[in-house]
């Protein structure tokens, strides 16, 4: 029985170290869409989807946001709603309206190349 225990101890710990990987994947991973998106147009895509923003997306933006992927697009909007209080209640409507800013930038964008 004392096996078992011990086993059971070993599994939970490395469960725990992959999760405390897997998070500090996400975080590198999310820091570096920030970083390149940039910290002016990361506020302007923020007050398009979250606030009430007259001013639509630059196309200077739309080419950051472009670069960046939209995997990344999709990253940092979903770690927002998941980690702000207040913004997942209203995920109805800035999930939409994310999609329809990515779709406005890849138009503006044209196709990227792929990073390497």
């Amino acid at each position: 029985m004392a096996r078992l225990n011990s086993f059971s101890v070993v599994v939970v710990a490395a469960m725990l170290l992959a999760f405390v990987v897997a998070a500090e994947q996400d975080f590198d991973a999310l820091r570096t869409c920030s970083t390149k998106l940039g910290p002016d147009c990361g506020e302007e895509i923020f007050m398009n989807i979250f606030g009430h923003s007259s001013k639509p997306v630059s196309d200077n933006c739309c080419h950051s946001l472009a670069r960046i992927g939209l995997t990344c697009h999709n990253m940092l909007f979903d770690n927002i709603v998941n980690t702000q209080p207040g913004y997942k209640s209203n995920v109805t409507i800035t999930r939409p309206r994310s999609v329809q800013i990515w779709n406005k930038c890849s138009l503006v964008a044209g196709p990227v190349p792929p990073t390497a």
